[in-house]
């Protein structure tokens, strides 16, 4: 199955944050390691770096949808 990238984040919060809302739209997301040199977790504390939200290539186009900022109300 490829995968294609359809976020990328400056941290682990916000990298599981936009995996939960795909989840929550039944997609199917993964939550990798951007950069190979940062920090690693340790004891289970959250990950330093930056991280990328992955999800299968059928559904990128989806979760692009689902994570596009809200359109503005006109005043």
């Amino acid at each position: 199955m490829n995968e294609t990238p359809v976020l990328f984040a400056r941290n682990e919060i916000e990298a599981e944050t936009a995996a939960g809302a795909l989840r929550a739209n039944r997609l199917h997301p993964r939550v990798v390691r951007d950069d190979m040199d940062a920090m690693l977790g340790i004891a289970g504390r959250l990950s330093v770096g930056h991280f990328a939200v992955l999800v299968p290539e059928g559904e990128a186009r989806a979760a692009r949808a689902v994570l596009r900022p809200p359109k503005r109300r006109a005043p």
